[in-house]
This record gives C-alpha cells, sequence and structure tokens, in this order.
C-alpha cells in the first residue's frame, strides 16, 4: 500500500539536522542518528557510507535554500540595489531563524570539525561572491559609490549580519543583564530594525552628490 512515511534515508537526514541543532555537528554521532532514526548502523552506511559524507550532505540540505533564494533575488531582473537589498533582508532573516546553528558550525569549524571547516571553505564561492556581484552591479548601475566592493560588503555584512551571530554567541543566558540582552537582542533579530540599518548603510554608500 502507498505511505507517506519517510524513508530511512530521510529519517536519517532528519535525525541528523536535529541533533546537529542542538549539539553542533562536532557532537554528533552516527550511532545517535541512528538510533533516533530507528535505523541501523549497517543502513547508515548504505546510505551515506562514512560520518563525514553525512555531514555533508546535511549541511549542505541546511544551506543549499537559502543559497537557491539569493539567486533568484539576484537573477530577478529588478534594478541592482533593489537586488542587492532583497538578497541581504533574505540572508540576515535566514541567519536570525539559524543563528544557533550558525554559531555552533563556525565555533566546530574552529575546533577542527573537518565537515564544518569544508563547507567554511566553499563559501566564497557561494553567497558572498553572489552578493559581491551585486555590489558590482550596483556601483556600475551609479547606484552605490565605486568605491573597493569587498570593502562595502564587509561594511554591509558587519552592520547587519555580524550583530546577529555577536550577540546571539555573547548574550547566551546569564552572560548579560537581562534588561540589556533584551534590548540587545532586539536590535539585532527584529527584521524591521535590520531593515533600517540597511537603508541607513545603503544611504551611506550612495555616490557623492
Amino acid at each position: 500500500m502507498p505511505t507517506n512515511a519517510p524513508s530511512t534515508r530521510e529519517r536519517l537526514l532528519q535525525a541528523g539536522l536535529a541533533q546537529a541543532r542542538r549539539g553542533g555537528v562536532k557532537n554528533l554521532t552516527v550511532r545517535a542518528v541512528a538510533a533516533q532514526a530507528g535505523a541501523n548502523l549497517g543502513s547508515f552506511v548504505h546510505h551515506f557510507g562514512t560520518r563525514d559524507a553525512f555531514l555533508d550532505e546535511l549541511i549542505e540540505r541546511w544551506y543549499a535554500p537559502v543559497f537557491e533564494r539569493l539567486q533568484l533575488d539576484a537573477a530577478a531582473g529588478t534594478a541592482p540595489l533593489e537586488a542587492l537589498r532583497a538578497a541581504l533582508l533574505h540572508l540576515v532573516a535566514w541567519l536570525v531563524d539559524n543563528r544557533a546553528f550558525v554559531a555552533q558550525l563556525l565555533l566546530d569549524a574552529a575546533a577542527g570539525e573537518p565537515a564544518a571547516q569544508r563547507f567554511v571553505r566553499s563559501l566564497d564561492a557561494r553567497h558572498p561572491a553572489l552578493l559581491l556581484a551585486l555590489v558590482q552591479r550596483a556601483q556600475q548601475a551609479g547606484t552605490l559609490r565605486r568605491d573597493e566592493p569587498v570593502h562595502q560588503l564587509l561594511f554591509l555584512m558587519t552592520t547587519l549580519a555580524v550583530p546577529v551571530l555577536m550577540f546571539h554567541l555573547a548574550l547566551r543566558p546569564g552572560a548579560a543583564p537581562p534588561a540589556l540582552a533584551r534590548s540587545l537582542a532586539a536590535f539585532t533579530t527584529d527584521l524591521a530594525q535590520v531593515e533600517q540599518r540597511l537603508g541607513w548603510a545603503l544611504r551611506g554608500l550612495a555616490p557623492c552628490a
């Protein structure tokens, strides 16, 4: 009879993502993933071969939707500055939703987890390259000043994205007075506040009259 039950492969990936969200990829074990998925170790090996191959697919599965969304923004046919604005807002909205996982993934890469390191090394050809191309297009269209595009992208990312991760790491429970933590969290994760900062940043990068 037909069934909508997920396949063993899908259950393993779902279990892996749940565990990675809780404890990062560095602490993920094949045995725990298989147990949570209701599968045996032989099934894990059959579908993925190795832990490294499983983690590569798991991280890619998590990241691919936001990269596809940014590619759609870049190809939308809108004015270059509006395409850049849309891509940045989509990226930061995704980062807000995934800030705990992103922060842990970066910590895992710094701690030597190979899968996390491979993913981080792959990023220079992914969304940073796409955003850089959008900055360059906006410069060519005359809606951003013609300064070093990498420097402009760095400015935009430190204005929008870096605070999300910085305050997630710095303002964990007990790390700051509750009132300060609430105030900073609102400014870093409220998308209306993010959009306001983006407006300030883009006006600051507008060509000089």
